[in-house]
């Protein structure tokens, strides 16, 4: 896939948070990671999903805590789910706010899928992503389910079971007591599983006007995630120049036949910048490029339109914490 998925900028906050207990420094995970940490703070701003998971097996590394998913899921803020997180809360039972989460869960996630299946008196609750993840992040999307649901519900609110594909980790105690239900590793599926009627029961602060109105926010924040967006075409001239160097806003405006001061406000009003699409368009061509090993460094280079390779080298670095070289050797099977 030429275009990596992405995750919402914001909910990376929470992995701040959970590991602040340990002492580690989260300006320098996020380098590593290839991540600015100041986009956590921006409304909408999101990062690749590649470098979201290694954000959280660097996570893991350092903190030393297999368990750390957890407290990162238990450390997530409703507004940092966007729109999505006061639809959410506002719902007037747990079904229904559990629904809007599967609906609207690639405002989180672009490659996730969350379904939620009825079965008799039953709920199960779904986690599917496009790609591998590691298994924090599994642990920290069900935890954070569950948080979400206390924060609506009750804090002793529980699931009946917990079932998650990786295999045990030696720390199932830990699961068992914020789950507060039986957990079972090396299972088919990433699930939660509920009682419906529990599920149904209604919720003290529901408000559906509230759930209506950020139900709107989250459809317009969707929508400008539409592949069929001004972004899109920019990306794909991007393609055809990027060998000849003549990257320019100027440039591409003319090739869309507007003045660079309507591409910029149409940029805008989709929440992302020429700048930042030029690099996100090179860096997932690098990574590509470079896994592939289909041309030199020095033919990337100049097919990604920099002027020599070390300065691809460079912006290769800033993107992955690697070097091309190392990338593509740890790359290998």
């Amino acid at each position: 896939m030429l275009f990596e998925p992405t995750t919402l900028a914001a909910t990376s906050s929470a992995l701040v948070e959970a590991i602040k207990p340990y002492g580690c420094d989260a300006d320098a995970l996020f380098r590593q990671a290839g991540l600015e940490k100041s986009a956590i703070t921006v409304p909408g701003a999101r990062y690749p999903l590649a470098a979201v998971n290694r954000l959280w097996q660097l996570a893991r590394e350092a903190t030393g805590d297999p368990c750390i998913g957890l407290f990162i899921g238990r450390s997530l803020r409703p507004t940092a789910l966007h729109a999505l997180g006061f639809a959410w809360l506002a719902s007037p039972n747990l079904l229904q706010g559990l629904e809007r989460m599967a609906r609207y869960a690639r405002i989180v996630n672009s490659g996730l899928t969350t379904e939620i299946i009825v079965e008799g008196n039953r709920v199960r609750v779904v986690r599917e992503v496009e790609s591998v993840q590691c298994d924090v992040a599994v642990d920290g999307f069900l935890a954070a389910v569950v948080k979400m649901c206390r924060a609506m519900s009750d804090v002793e609110f529980a699931p009946e079971l917990v079932t998650i594909k990786h295999a045990d980790n030696g720390h199932i105690d830990q699961y068992i007591d914020y789950f507060k239900c039986p957990v079972t590793f090396g299972a088919d599926e990433d699930a939660l599983h509920f009682s419906l009627a529990t599920l149904q029961a209604p919720v003290p602060a529901g408000n559906l006007d509230l759930a209506h109105a950020n139900d709107r926010v989250a459809e317009r924040y969707l929508a400008s995630l539409d592949p069929n967006l001004v972004q899109d075409k920019v990306r794909e001239i991007l393609l055809d120049l990027m060998p000849s160097g003549k990257v320019t806003q100027n440039v591409v405006a003319g090739q869309l036949h507007r003045s660079v001061s309507s591409l910029q406000r149409q940029l805008q009003s989709e929440g992302v910048s020429y700048r930042q699409i030029l690099e996100d368009t090179r860096r997932a061509l690098a990574t590509q490029f470079v896994r592939e090993e289909r041309y030199s460094l020095s033919q990337i280079a100049y097919l990604l339109g920099f002027s020599d390779q070390a300065n691809f080298s460079r912006a290769f670095k800033r993107w992955t914490g690697e070097t091309p070289t190392g990338f593509r050797t740890a790359s290998r099977p």
